[in-house]
């Protein structure tokens, strides 16, 4: 164990690192949750968990600044999840990316649900396949696993889909309450199993059902903010990618402005968590065409795909 991992390395009680550890496998989860956080899940005192929260951030490092070039060394290095097709994971920067929040919103049947299931099974890939040697952890809010759609994807890899099947590990979401639960309290699978691939299907389904009109929106925003701050920390303790779906709400204000009338659900409270937003809609049959609609990473492109049996194709590249 390197001194970064090893909790006996902060100058705390036994009692209180033997609260932490219970909830934070790993110095870096420590570090990077808010001390706010730490005492509410951990019962200790706040000036308990401000102090270990300190300690943590500074054995890590993450105290000093780095060079933007070293920042730059570092998101290069970071692996990606492929997608199965090329022109996708080219608009992509190569496929969906370790380290960051990716959305993909949609109409319904555009294909978001079966992309999803296609980087369960990718994920498991070695890297050298576009993959990450890891498992899929998948949030299911509108209960659309489907067991037998993810076998039939996995025979383009194995004969034995079980083995796909075993690392993918399905929590249903029935409210927003337990959404929340289950990602907060995902840090022991995400160590003990590692799963390098955490799916929320669909963010805005409980949230939208739960907290409508006006009076509930200050709640609901908060409530967004907090579920993405928590997604964003699973993704760099653990290095691991989160994919979200999301629904798509038509745009008043399209009329006068001659943009898109349809945009991602949930509105500002979300719109700014993700590090990359894409944009799906149908085309004729099995094509489906996805835009980068918002990434400080991705320029707005294209990018057309096919939704077989076998699970996510190419399809004909567009013609710019």
């Amino acid at each position: 164990m390197s001194k970064k991992d090893d909790f006996s390395s902060l100058n705390i009680s036994k009692e209180t690192t033997a609260r932490l550890q219970e909830q934070y496998p790993t110095i870096m989860a420590l570090a990077t949750t808010p001390p706010e956080e730490v005492v509410r899940r951990c019962e200790i005192s706040s000036t308990s968990a401000a102090r270990a929260v300190n300690q943590a951030r500074k054995l890590i490092g993450m105290a000093e600044p780095i060079t933007a070039a070293e920042l730059f060394e570092r998101k290069l290095a970071k692996p990606r999840i492929t997608t199965s097709s090329q022109q996708l994971d080219e608009i992509l920067g190569g496929g969906i990316t370790v380290g960051a929040i990716t959305e993909f919103s949609g109409a319904f049947a555009t294909g978001k649900t079966q992309l999803a299931f296609q980087l369960c099974i990718n994920v498991q890939q070695p890297q050298e396949m576009g993959g990450l040697d890891g498992k899929a952890l998948f949030i299911d809010t509108e209960n659309t696993f489907a067991p037998s759609r993810v076998a039939e994807m996995s025979y383009s890899f194995t004969d034995d889909p079980k083995a796909f099947l075993q690392n993918i590990y399905v929590s249903r979401a029935y409210n927003a309450d337990h959404q929340i639960q289950i990602v907060e309290k995902a840090d022991k699978i995400i160590q003990k199993n590692n799963v390098r691939l955490v799916i929320v299907d669909s963010m805005a389904s409980h949230f939208r059902a739960e907290f409508p009109g006006k009076d509930n929106l200050p709640r609901r925003q908060q409530m967004l903010m907090a579920h993405a701050e928590t997604l964003q920390r699973l993704t760099e303790s653990y290095e691991l990618a989160v994919y979200t779906t999301n629904q798509i709400l038509s745009n008043p204000d399209s009329i006068f402005t001659g943009t898109s009338s349809l945009e991602p659900a949930l509105g500002f409270a979300w719109g700014h968590r993700p590090t990359h937003r894409i944009l799906l809609r149908k085309s004729r049959g099995t094509t489906r065409i996805a835009r980068i609609f918002d990434s400080p990473e991705l320029a707005e492109r294209e990018a057309v795909f096919h939704i077989t049996p076998q699970g996510i194709r190419d399809g004909p590249p567009l013609d710019y």
